[in-house]
């Protein structure tokens, strides 16, 4: 088999681009991809920082609201949380329908029971755990009773099941009010 050699041209010989180079600048892209992506994807970022407040300053010159910082988380919607509710009025049944009452809300819920002996209130307490705060606030707010809410003693008066609320029912609203 003969060969023909082609004559010089004058030109130097053309040079292939090397595969390691556009390696490289398909590894740089994906990089830059992945970074410009995360920018934009960027769920962690508060945007209601952003937004225009409205100045509740008083002619005092003392600031009526506190800083955005300490806002009160939103609380979690009533599917997420549960609450048992312990009868600490001493109306038979009141329990079990404000239990009911509760899950027709949308809340989870502990099976009913009753406060200790002895243990009668007059007016219902809600009592989260810790976490649960912003939550009870909601619950009590709904049961018509916003400054319902107390702290959870150490350790609780019942067994709360793995509730995140305890309602301990008075008779405010054990006799329908």
């Amino acid at each position: 088999m003969q060969t023909t050699e082609r004559p010089p041209t004058g030109r130097p010989p053309a040079h292939r681009p090397s595969p390691v180079r556009g390696v490289v600048l398909v590894c740089v892209a994906v990089v830059l991809g992945f970074f410009v992506l995360r920018a934009v994807d960027n769920t962690d970022v508060d945007l209601s920082a952003d937004l225009p407040t409205t100045d509740t300053t008083d002619t005092s010159g003392d600031n009526a609201s506190p800083p955005a910082s300490e806002a009160a988380p939103q609380p979690r919607p009533p599917s997420e949380v549960v609450v048992i509710v312990a009868n600490a009025s001493g109306v038979q049944g009141a329990a079990a329908l404000q239990t009911e009452k509760l899950q027709q809300g949308g809340y989870q819920t502990a099976p009913a029971g009753n406060a200790p002996e002895g243990m009668e209130l007059a007016a219902t307490q809600v009592m989260p755990t810790p976490g649960f705060e912003a939550e009870a606030a909601a619950l009590a707010t709904g049961l018509g009773k916003p400054d319902a809410v107390v702290a959870l003693p150490d350790p609780p008066p019942v067994d709360l099941a793995g509730a995140n609320i305890l309602v301990l029912l008075g008779t405010d609203l054990a006799s329908g009010g």
